[in-house]
């Protein structure tokens, strides 16, 4: 049916598009050692962004949100560099409106706006049911859905009830559309950390598109 993954891609995007109404798709999102082929969301609620560094996600939500308030002197940053960067970035952050800075502490005081509510990533395989299991696993530390799309031929030959025990959703795609086989559940990322760093990388992939797309 497809010669290759590629194609099958561009079908689930296609179809994303127009049968679900997705505005805001990514392809090859990368996390971490794994790329996600797409990653996308429906709703945009935070238009700028803000964690453009993985440090900057992970001390923010360790040091600042869960203890809600802090000493900067015992802000346990090893490289200089990186502590240099964040404490510009805690000033950003005190202008953004979420933390309050008086002398050496900081406030918490609102979350960082998450960027979507539902994120959801899909990888895309013709056959390999299990590689793609396998890897779209590894989406849950960032992805509220998880996906696995396969080439229509091969669904019959795929261990559903796998997919349904570690709350995988499986796409059907074929020349004329696709179905939705198997509806994962909307969870709670395993790592919020990484998911603001990954969203925030998904957003700044998807300006970079747009504005080529514009140019083109």
């Amino acid at each position: 049916m497809f010669t290759s993954e590629k194609e099958l891609v561009e079908k689930l995007v296609e179809e994303l598009q127009q049968k679900y109404g997705t505005q805001y798709i990514v392809r090859e999102l990368r996390g971490g050692n794994n790329i996600a082929d797409i990653a996308c969301t429906k709703e945009i609620n935070r238009q700028n962004i803000v964690f453009d560094e993985y440090f900057k996600a992970y001390y923010y939500i360790h040091e600042i949100y869960n203890k809600k308030k802090v000493n900067l002197d015992k802000l346990n940053i090893l490289n200089s560099k990186n502590n240099k960067l964040f404490f510009k970035f805690l000033s950003e952050l005190e202008e953004l409106g979420y933390i309050k800075i008086d002398g050496n502490q900081v406030k918490s005081i609102k979350k960082v706006d998450a960027v979507t509510t539902n994120f959801i990533a899909i990888e895309a395989k013709l056959s390999d049911w299990r590689s793609g299991l396998e890897q779209a696993n590894r989406y849950k530390r960032f992805a509220n859905e998880v996906y696995v799309a396969l080439s229509e031929e091969y669904i019959s030959k795929v261990d559903k009830q796998l997919f349904k025990e570690n709350n995988i959703g499986l796409i059907s795609v074929s020349k004329e559309s696709l179905k939705i086989q198997i509806k994962a559940k909307k969870n709670k990322v395993e790592k919020l950390d990484i998911q603001y760093y990954i969203v925030d990388r998904f957003l700044e992939q998807f300006y970079k598109n747009a504005k080529i797309t514009i140019m083109d």
